[in-house]
């Protein structure tokens, strides 16, 4: 199962629309890999009087590789980000759409899996210190847990920044397609909470809680933009 959440934030300036800005002077894609199927159905409903000719939707998809605490290189399945901006003709302002993350076997723990949820707070205004950071909580997911057992809550979160490794490549102009690669060797990953008399078990197998620098997040994102008008 795909796990969601919906929300709302107004930024200074989105990740993706950054990397759009700057898509004249990015690398044309080498990979003959192509490229993952979008799906736009997140996009969220524009603003009251909102000027669809302002607007778009960005659909990223990402797949990562993940080591913290007594595990490494975990292949995480793809995290799908949708929002929406108004890139033009006014203030910059983005309404978020969704975050779905498909569940990704932990090893050493059968039939227990990981999905990533929205911990409750992101922004992807980019700089020239990183890409963008956002909030995350790991439910984890097995026949013998609890409904809400997870890595973090919305109290103490997975804290992820993010920073781009290389450059932006276009996969394709039409539709519009970017492809970058991001790594945030800097998360903390907290104990579990929520797992009831696993929480022991659970953290002494995972080595949790891990302290910053000791985790390595790296990803690989493409990102489809589709406008509203």
């Amino acid at each position: 199962m795909i796990i969601g959440m919906s929300f709302t934030r107004t930024v200074a300036l989105s990740l993706a629309g950054v990397v759009t800005t700057l898509a004249a002077f990015v690398t044309p894609a080498t990979a003959a890999e192509p490229p993952p199927e979008f799906d736009f159905s997140d996009c969220p409903e524009l603003p009251s009087g909102a000027d669809p000719a302002q607007w778009r939707c960005e659909v990223l998809v990402s797949t990562a590789t993940l080591s913290f605490g007594a595990l490494d290189d975990v292949h995480v399945r793809p995290m799908r980000l949708t929002f929406a901006e108004r890139w033009t003709g006014g203030p910059y302002e983005q309404e978020f759409g969704a975050l779905r993350s498909e569940p990704t076997p932990l090893p050493g723990l059968p039939a227990t899996t990981v999905s990533f949820r929205y911990g409750g707070y992101s922004d992807f205004q980019s700089d020239d210190e990183r890409k963008g950071e956002i909030d995350l909580v790991a439910a984890l997911d097995g026949p013998l847990l609890p409904r809400d057992c997870a890595i973090g809550t919305q109290a103490d979160p997975i804290h992820s920044v993010l920073k781009q490794t290389g450059p932006t490549e276009v996969v394709s102009n039409e539709p519009l397609v970017l492809r970058f690669a991001t790594i945030d060797d800097q998360l903390a990953m907290p104990a579990v909470s929520g797992c009831g008399p696993w929480r022991r078990m659970l953290d002494h197998r995972l080595g949790l809680p891990s302290a910053s620098g000791d985790n390595v997040l790296e990803q690989e994102t493409y990102v489809a933009i589709r406008h509203y008008g």
